[in-house]
């Protein structure tokens, strides 16, 4: 599991359509933690709402405590509405965020289209 020197973990948040991804992981990589949305039984369309994330952040935030870790790296990934509201629950559950980073893919104007056929 996560030896008891480690202080500081990394939590990787994945925005799908449909849902969102939490996993946490050590600095070296090793995953200690996972889960959704759905997996705390939420379905449907409510899996990305600001309550549903509430519920699911308050459960990640008991277990980062049970963990002993005290300092977090945040790495996002994906497109919602919701990432300022998910930064904005880690400023009020005194976990010491020490840095963020955003890694969503975006296209410098991407591939050249195809050329268009004239019947």
């Amino acid at each position: 599991m996560l030896s008891t020197k480690s202080k500081s973990l990394v939590l990787k948040i994945l925005f799908t359509s449909t849902n969102i991804l939490f996993c946490l992981t050590s600095i070296k990589g090793t995953v200690v933690f996972w889960t959704s949305v759905g997996a705390q039984k939420q379905k449907g369309t409510k899996k990305v709402t600001s309550t549903s994330l509430e519920i699911v952040l308050n459960y990640l935030f008991k277990k980062i405590k049970g963990l002993g870790c005290n300092y977090l790296h945040v790495h996002l990934k994906g497109f919602n509405k919701n990432k300022k509201l998910i930064l904005r629950f880690f400023k009020q559950a005194k976990i010491e965020i020490l840095s963020i980073y955003d890694q969503t893919p975006l296209p410098h104007n991407g591939c050249k289209s195809r050329k268009i056929k004239r019947i």
